[in-house]
């Protein structure tokens, strides 16, 4: 039987075509224009939401530090400066300088206290866009000013006219959209001395005439240099000593002479508004009924 072989069949090649390749790349086009802001606007949110929180964060480490020390960051009765804030919350929270004066755009924060002589509340500021700068504490040096921001509500920016000028170019650069680039933690201190510190004024007589260096030391060890009777001390000497701290706390008083040595303790009771001590001749303190 006479049998044909199959005749040989050509493998036809197959690719894209250059109208298909220009399709193609179109729809690529479309997409990346669609997807593209979007994923960013993502992206922002996402940077804004975590630094809202590390902002809260560092808020309540300033509440338990205040609970703890009797003082905010930046307020140490022995150093008249609050700028300090960075080193004192560095050193309890256990967080780097970095951490705490930056964000993770190593833009700088601010951290503010209201203009006052005994300040219940501070801004923590973070701007999460390059070259928006914020305001420091000389630029909000009025209540009215500290209000202004204060008082603005998330997602904003503070209204111009009596806030900071600087606003301005916030409002400017980001025609609408400055307050996505904001972040303000509001820090109320006032319920904690409120609730659990009260203030107490310690009024220390100088009754002996041996010359000798005199402090006062909270219980945690801060010693109230800046307010101390130093040597030598002229008799009959008076100074008044204004302290915060908590009720049931113990305060320390010292004689130093050749050392530290440790004269009178002193249990701050509830309600106390203050203790009168006398440095007597027999060089001790003793406290007045």
């Amino acid at each position: 039987m006479k049998t044909t072989s199959p005749k040989p069949t050509h493998n036809r090649q197959t690719g894209f075509t250059l109208i298909e390749m220009i399709g193609v790349l179109a729809i690529m086009a479309v997409l990346a224009a669609t997807i593209t802001p979007n994923a960013l606007r993502i992206l922002e949110r996402e940077a804004v939401r975590s630094e809202t929180s590390t902002s809260r964060a560092l808020g309540e480490q300033v509440k338990i530090f205040l609970k703890a020390k009797g003082w905010a960051p930046g307020l140490n009765p022995v150093i008249a400066s609050r700028q300090s804030w960075d080193r004192d919350l560095s050193t309890f929270a256990d967080i780097s300088f970095t951490d705490i004066l930056t964000n993770k755009r190593q833009m700088p924060r601010s951290y503010i206290y209201e203009p006052i002589a005994s300040p219940k509340r501070v801004l923590i500021l973070s701007s999460m866009r390059t070259g928006l700068t914020l305001p420091t504490a000389a630029n909000l040096n009025t209540m009215v000013l500290f209000d202004n921001v204060w008082n603005t509500a998330d997602g904003s920016v503070p209204p111009a006219g009596s806030s900071w000028a600087g606003w301005a170019a916030w409002r400017a650069t980001l025609n609408g959209t400055a307050g996505d680039y904001l972040v303000i933690e509001r820090v109320n201190l006032a319920p904690i001395y409120n609730t659990e510190l009260q203030s107490l004024t310690v009024i220390l007589n100088n009754r002996s005439t041996t010359p000798l260096s005199y402090n006062l030391v909270l219980a945690d060890g801060t010693v109230q240099a800046a307010i101390n009777i130093l040597a030598p001390v002229p008799p009959a000497t008076n100074r008044s000593i204004s302290i915060t701290t908590r009720p049931r706390e113990r305060i320390n008083l010292y004689r130093s002479a050749g050392g530290l040595n440790l004269d009178y303790s002193y249990i701050v009771p509830t309600g106390s508004s203050g203790r009168t001590f006398d440095f007597t001749t027999a060089t001790n303190w003793v406290p007045l009924p």
